[in-house]
């Protein structure tokens, strides 16, 4: 009887140092692929090709795709840090068109909330920039919130929230629309509307800090 078939062979491509995604910190790693070979009598004699790759943590020995190597801490956390103040510049923005109007108080909240929550401050005349920007371009909320909100817990979102709600009120009052574009940002960043409800119940009629000379 001839016994024959087809078996994976695992091999050590590299070895290094990694971020491990379950240990959650710099551990030794095998990056190894594995390739198919036609056996007989359970011999492996003939490669097929690859059979694909993967990291193995040696602490853990949880696998991963190879593409965990390609993460840089640093370099995630500045791209993080850019694309958290877009969603925040984009979304007060929006906020402060929402009713169609924009008066001082507003451009002076907008103007603190970019600056508190940014790296780099803008002055009033950048601020009148970024509005035409926005304007023109005509992107939806969710545009740049949704790729955030993965990364933020549960107090991260309430502040954004809590921002909208102080440039919507900056006024003296909030508009149905401002209300609709709360919800619409809340929606995009995977909050639930009671939580939304219970944030401004909390902050009833208290003006927001931001509000507040």
């Amino acid at each position: 009887m001839i016994i024959f078939g087809t078996r994976g062979i695992k091999s050590t491509i590299k070895e290094g140092q990694f971020l491990c995604p379950q240990c959650a910190n710099n551990q030794r790693y095998k990056h190894k692929k594995v390739t198919k070979f036609f056996t007989l009598y359970f011999i492996p004699l003939i490669p097929l090709g690859s059979a694909g790759e993967f990291v193995e943590c040696q602490r853990c020995k949880g696998t991963f795709i190879s593409r965990v190597l390609d993460f840089d801490p640093a370099k995630s956390k500045d791209q993080f840090q850019s694309q958290y103040e877009k969603a925040m510049r984009h979304s007060m923005i929006l906020m402060m068109l929402a009713d169609g109007h924009i008066d001082d108080e507003e451009l002076n909240i907008v103007e603190k909330i970019i600056n508190k929550f940014g790296h780099n401050d803008i002055s009033r005349s950048d601020l009148d920039q970024l509005i035409e920007e926005v304007e023109a371009n005509n992107e939806p909320v969710q545009k740049y919130l949704s790729k955030i909100a993965p990364s933020l817990n549960e107090h991260g979102k309430e502040i954004i929230i809590k921002c909208g709600l102080a440039v919507a009120s900056a006024d003296g009052h909030i508009d149905d629309s401002e209300m609709v574009l709360i919800f619409e940002m809340a929606k995009a960043m995977e909050m639930s509307s009671s939580h939304v409800k219970g944030i401004t119940q909390d902050i009833g009629t208290k003006r927001p800090a931001f509000s507040q000379n």
